[in-house]
């Protein structure tokens, strides 16, 4: 019995929307913690404050693209110094400048971390539910 023009039609109609709700859901977490991660870090949205009343820290500004970087620190040279003695062999001098790099980023990291202030009640950005 040969099926009418109308079913095909609102057959294929019916599979499309369904093949597009499995592709919206699919997607949504990650547009939405797309969306989260937009946000510059101390912005809060309107009518929201700060937690214990702290202002929102501006975010530096990064340096323009002909300023000369900041020559690594002497922590960062010194942990340099102690790898190359170790791996030095192996490695080339830019390789050697490229750790020494490293270290002193995280060292700047760690410092911005350590000038971070909590208040007792602060509490961790997510929460972990099983």
């Amino acid at each position: 019995m040969p099926r009418s023009p109308q079913a095909d039609e609102a057959r294929r109609r019916f599979l499309k929307s369904i093949g597009l709700a499995g592709v919206s859901s699919a997607l949504a977490p990650a547009a939405f913690a797309l969306a989260q991660s937009s946000t510059p870090p101390g912005s809060y949205p309107p009518g929201v404050p700060p937690p214990h009343g702290k202002a929102a820290t501006p975010t530096p500004a990064a340096p323009a693209a002909g300023a000369k970087p900041e020559p690594p620190s002497e922590d960062a040279r010194s942990l340099g110094e102690i790898v190359r003695r170790r791996y030095g062999k192996q490695w080339s001098p830019e390789q050697a400048q490229s750790v020494v790099n490293d270290f002193d980023s995280d060292l700047k990291a760690a410092e911005r971390l350590h000038k971070s202030t909590l208040e007792n009640g602060d509490e961790p950005d997510f929460t972990f539910h099983p």
